[in-house]
């Protein structure tokens, strides 16, 4: 995959930040959502990242990289799917987990929050006489 092409064809359209969002559990996960923004990005990196982590898909103004350019949109779901999320933290296995992949434009810079679901087990041993509870 061209991911070179792609981050060019992203900043020609006026691109400055995708913001990927997954979800999974038990024995799968997908790609739930690809937003993006084309408002000046801060250059400080951190900063910049955290501008693209507050973009929401819910929020009504919220744009859908799909609605863009689908053919896009597939390339950086698969890219980001196969590339970059098969090897972190297992989000898609038993409780499974959720996040999202930051990715600044044109520079294909990328920070992945990504947070895990674990379920604590706490164990307690109760020992006793049944005569003793009867009396």
């Amino acid at each position: 995959m061209d991911m070179i092409g792609t981050l060019v064809r992203l900043a020609d359209l006026g691109v400055t930040g995708v913001k990927v969002t997954y979800d999974g559990s038990g024995d799968s996960g997908a790609i739930e959502e690809i937003i993006y923004t084309m408002q000046k990005l801060d250059e400080d990196e951190e900063a910049a990242f955290d501008e693209i982590e507050e973009i929401y898909a819910w929020e009504k103004d919220s744009l859908r990289l799909m609605d863009l350019d689908s053919g896009i949109a597939s390339d950086i779901d698969s890219f980001v799917e196969d590339a970059l999320l098969q090897n972190i933290e297992d989000w898609w296995n038993n409780e499974g987990g959720s996040g999202s992949v930051c990715i600044i434009i044109p520079s294909g810079k990328y920070k992945i929050f990504n947070n895990i679901r674990i379920t604590h087990i706490e164990n307690y041993v109760h020992e006793g006489s049944l005569i003793d509870k009867t009396l």
